[in-house]
């Protein structure tokens, strides 16, 4: 029961970004008509960034508990470091995704001649 409650207390202190990326989701879902494509890939992006945070809040949570008896310093280190640049990646191919929303369907602005 514990563990539980720390893992909540985990996730709450990022529950501001949860609900921030949850009223972009929303808004994207109502925006869904008028921008088909674009909601999409936002809608996308939005879902996947929460799955990102919760899943890293988990993973950070239980991978002391895996390493505790099993691993050495060493080995730990390389392993959170690991962890680390797979966060890290994971959350630039989220901001990706989100870039993609921005600039698809978008028409190009004419070319102003030379005078």
């Amino acid at each position: 029961m514990e563990d539980i409650t720390q893992l909540l207390r985990s996730l709450l202190t990022q529950l501001p970004s949860l609900l921030v990326l949850l009223v972009c989701l929303v808004i994207a879902i109502a925006r869904w008509k008028r921008h088909p494509k674009v909601s999409l890939v936002a809608g996308l992006a939005f879902a996947f960034l929460i799955l990102h945070t919760i899943g890293v809040s988990v993973v950070y949570f239980w991978l002391p508990r895996l390493l505790q008896s099993s691993a050495t310093a060493e080995s730990s280190e390389t392993l959170y470091s690991w962890v680390g640049h797979l966060t890290n990646l994971t959350f630039a191919i989220g901001l990706a995704i989100l870039l993609v929303a921005i600039f698809i369907d978008r028409q190009a602005v004419p070319e102003r001649g030379s005078a």
